[in-house]
């Protein structure tokens, strides 16, 4: 499933947010978001939430953990979650 260009979407807000390449955030989002069941178009907040575990691990993949818990804190902010 393709999603096309938004702008201002949650997926944006996350691919952005990732610190992936933009080659390949997309996709690597994409398809964390399929692993944890949620539409990739990421339509709300609580869908990110549910997302966040597959995301997490997929940018350990790309990065050490110390810029996976830099990254995911702020994917976390996306989702309205606090620290």
């Amino acid at each position: 499933m393709q999603l096309g260009r938004q702008t201002g979407t949650l997926f944006e807000a996350v691919v952005s947010a990732s610190g992936l390449a933009p080659l390949i955030a997309p996709e690597v989002i994409r398809r964390a978001c399929t692993r944890a069941g949620v539409s990739t178009t990421i339509p709300t907040t609580d869908d990110l939430v549910r997302a966040l575990p597959a995301i997490r691990q997929a940018l350990g993949v790309y990065m050490s953990p110390e810029e996976v818990q830099r990254h995911m804190r702020a994917i976390e902010k996306i989702a309205g979650l606090k620290h």
